[in-house]
């Protein structure tokens, strides 16, 4: 066997800066004119997998006696195991002291590649174990959310995902994983999350006014305390929030009795689309009805709330393939919005 003089060599980066180390793959022909055999990168120069196992646990738990008690290894199995990487890329992945290990910049990096590449992994096989099968994804939303934020959206979710019957309710009850089916549910809250719950963060609730551009005919509205003159909508699921806002733009002498109530604040939402008057709206949800005018901001003014909305998924349902998805599509479009410019 001889090596072809016109195969030139192909040149991998891979890794951090100082992992950049040149891979060189050459083609290997056979002799006497038969076909040439062409050796793979990942044959033969990937790293163990228990290897990487060892190192990403030790990474992520910050610790090797915990990876070791999380891979029901040794410590001393899972120390050479990371020794054995960084003979391999020749720089060290970790500082060790007598009481505790850290990872060098160069292992922080090759940490979330390697995290990330598990979790990838992890997922196609999920993927796949489900393949063929019924793949449900119950979700539940606050109704507002739902209406004017997730249903406009969710179309593209299904065009990549055709395989997943999405099931959506919106409800306000308490959160109750333990004896629902529910995969997720997509909620403001008011400070802290149960630490034993997955909750993705995904905006922060911020009060603005709104009303149907027919509104500045009707009701000259220049100052917030202009609005002693207007009717008010009142979202019943968010009894507080004119008060709230009122107090934070100055104008506590607007009263709050009278004007209109509805259910939720999708209702109050549409009902100012209709100028029936105004409501306040959270301003990430009428993103897509300031920009094509059906709603105008009355005033500048945006009043944070104490609540913010997360994606909290099911103890029992974290890493199902369809939740893990959709949570990966929603984390995605909720950057994407948030990159927008705000519409006025």
């Amino acid at each position: 066997m001889g090596v072809s003089p016109d195969v030139q060599p192909s040149i991998l980066w891979v890794g951090t800066d100082k992992l950049k180390r040149l891979l060189v793959l050459r083609c290997m022909t056979l002799t006497h004119g038969s076909p040439g055999i062409v050796e793979h990168p990942s044959m033969s120069r990937l790293p163990p997998l228990t290897a990487l196992r060892a190192f990403e646990s030790a990474a992520r738990n910050r610790s090797f006696t915990k990876a070791a008690q999380e891979l029901f290894l040794t410590q001393s199995a899972i120390s050479r195991h990371v020794r054995n990487l960084e003979e391999l890329f020749g720089i060290p992945l970790f500082y060790r002291n007598h009481r505790a290990v850290t990872l060098t910049p160069d292992g922080e990096a090759y940490m979330r590649d390697v995290v990330d590449a598990f979790a990838r992994i992890d997922l196609a096989t999920r993927r796949l174990k489900f393949s063929g099968r019924q793949n449900v994804l119950n979700l539940q939303a606050f109704s507002t959310f739902a209406m004017y934020w997730l249903i406009p959206r969710l179309g593209r979710f299904q065009e990549i995902n055709p395989e997943i019957e999405v099931r959506l309710t919106a409800s306000v009850a308490p959160l109750d994983f333990e004896h629902s089916d529910i995969h997720a549910s997509i909620r403001a809250v008011a400070g802290r999350v149960d630490d034993g719950i997955r909750s993705d963060r995904l905006f922060d609730y911020r009060l603005i006014a709104v009303g149907a551009p027919s509104m500045a005919a009707a009701w000259p509205l220049r100052a917030p305390g202009d609005l002693k003159n207007a009717t008010l909508l009142h979202s019943l699921a968010r009894p507080e929030d004119w008060g709230v806002w009122l107090r934070a733009v100055g104008a506590e002498d607007v009263p709050l009795e009278g004007g209109m109530k509805f259910e939720s604040s999708a209702m109050a939402y549409r009902a100012a689309e209709q100028g029936l008057g105004v409501a306040l709206a959270q301003s990430f949800l009428v993103q897509g009805e300031l920009a094509n005018g059906t709603l105008r901001r009355i005033f500048p003014h945006e009043v944070a709330s104490e609540r913010t909305y997360y994606l909290m998924s099911s103890p029992r349902h974290c890493g199902d393939p369809a939740l893990e998805l959709f949570r990966g599509w929603l984390l995605d479009e909720i950057a994407a919005a948030t990159a927008q410019p705000a519409a006025a």
